[in-house]
């Protein structure tokens, strides 16, 4: 599901089945627009973003640490077998998530320059 394009004065889009070559900000055409469309997706994204990879981060811990107890405690070979399969795609899967929270914090950290670079021109423009 894709957001509508919308003016950024909208509080609130829509969500649309719309083509991908949908926009989903119109033209920006102010510096002022510039900068909101900036902040927007730090306070629009990122909190989201963040709290949800730390808790799918924690539950594939979680599950590494509760089945190598469970592979510890079992003399069954089939479950000591597919449990060691999982917590080794979860052991991955938390490498995974790990970069790819490094890779989003590079953007967020390139959106938060981005807002300030555009502040600092507003103030040179408007002087």
């Amino acid at each position: 599901m894709r957001l509508r394009a919308c003016s950024l004065d909208s509080v609130h889009c829509g969500n649309d089945m719309g083509s991908r070559n949908e926009r989903i900000i119109e033209d920006i055409r102010t510096v002022d627009q510039a900068i909101k469309a900036e902040k927007d997706v730090e306070y629009g994204y990122h909190a989201v973003i963040d709290e949800n990879l730390s808790y799918w981060l924690a539950v594939e811990e979680d599950i590494v640490e509760s089945y190598t107890k469970l592979i510890k405690n079992t003399e069954n070979k089939k479950t000591k077998s597919t449990l060691t399969k999982i917590v080794a795609d979860s052991k991955n899967h938390v490498r995974m998530l790990t970069s790819i929270r490094k890779a989003f914090n590079k953007i967020m950290s390139d959106e938060q320059r981005h807002a300030r670079m555009l502040e600092e021109l507003k103030r040179e423009v408007d002087k």
